[in-house]
């Protein structure tokens, strides 16, 4: 199969890995980035003179690029690949994808696909070819058809990745809890820390665990904030009225909230 692959960071670089691995699969690459061009040619992965001629002959189109991009791809999909070609991308909201997909007159052959893997790293060089290895990818559709659906899901199996099928909306409300407001509460925790003049090197474990994310790429991220389901301020302003409860709890000397918090916590995240 004849894979277009649109974006070669963390994402597509490494579905691209996965794939050139595979001899049933035919990867080819473009990424407006010339490093990350470069990086794929130096292993292995082809690479197209252009966006359109990755996408001439593709039986596969994967879309790796920030959401604000979709629509101006999905455009170019509709003119330049092969009407027979199926249409998936990695993006970790939906509702939006399958929009720009009615938009561009592409419902009937897209599946939009969120896996659960990833790096606060960005670009070719953080790609693994394991990257997808035992991940879960979330499978939401529109007006796909049955083989458009089974074309998509094979894609993700033959890779070792663990897809599922959910509604679109509530995907997109799950990922605000789960994953975007990790993000933005620990890009908050870092930056009070470097208000406060402590630098990176001076954390400990926990420190460092809490605000690994705080390295995420700034570009992606506020792309995908200015989509953010609502569900994500309600579990901002729920985490912001605990820190403030913690907050004078402890400056009357009570330590019986925060310590009653850590028991509920730590029992959560021991599934107790």
């Amino acid at each position: 199969m004849r894979v277009a692959l649109l974006g070669l960071g963390v994402m597509g670089g490494s579905l691209a890995r996965a794939l050139s691995r595979r001899d049933v699969d035919d990867p080819v690459g473009w990424a407006l980035d010339a490093a990350d061009r470069a990086a794929a040619a130096d292993h292995g992965i082809s690479i197209a003179e252009s966006a359109d001629k990755a996408l001439q002959g593709a039986d596969m189109v994967v879309l790796a690029t920030p959401l604000s991009t979709i629509p101006a791809l999905a455009e170019q999909v509709a003119r330049s690949a092969p009407s027979s070609a199926r249409v998936t991308d990695v993006a970790s909201l939906q509702r939006p994808v399958l929009a720009h997909a009615r938009s561009a007159g592409l419902a009937e052959r897209w599946v939009t696909s969120h896996p659960l893997a990833g790096s606060e790293q960005s670009g070719f060089g953080a790609a693994r070819d394991d990257l997808y290895s035992g991940a879960p990818v979330y499978l939401s559709a529109d007006a796909a058809s049955a083989e458009a659906r089974a074309v998509v899901e094979s894609l993700w199996r033959n890779l070792g990745a663990a897809p599922s099928w959910m509604e679109a909306g509530q995907h997109d409300r799950r990922m605000a809890r789960v994953s975007h407001l990790p993000q933005v509460v620990a890009t908050a925790l870092a930056d009070a820390l470097a208000e406060t003049g402590v630098g990176a090197d001076a954390l400990g474990p926990g420190g460092r665990d809490t605000t690994r994310l705080a390295g995420s790429s700034p570009s992606m991220w506020g792309d995908l904030l200015a989509h953010a389901d609502p569900a994500l301020v309600a579990a901002l302003r729920a985490v912001a009225r605990r820190l403030e409860e913690d907050a004078d709890a402890l400056a009357d000397g009570d330590v019986t909230l925060p310590v009653q918090r850590l028991l509920r916590a730590g029992a959560w995240r021991r599934g107790s």
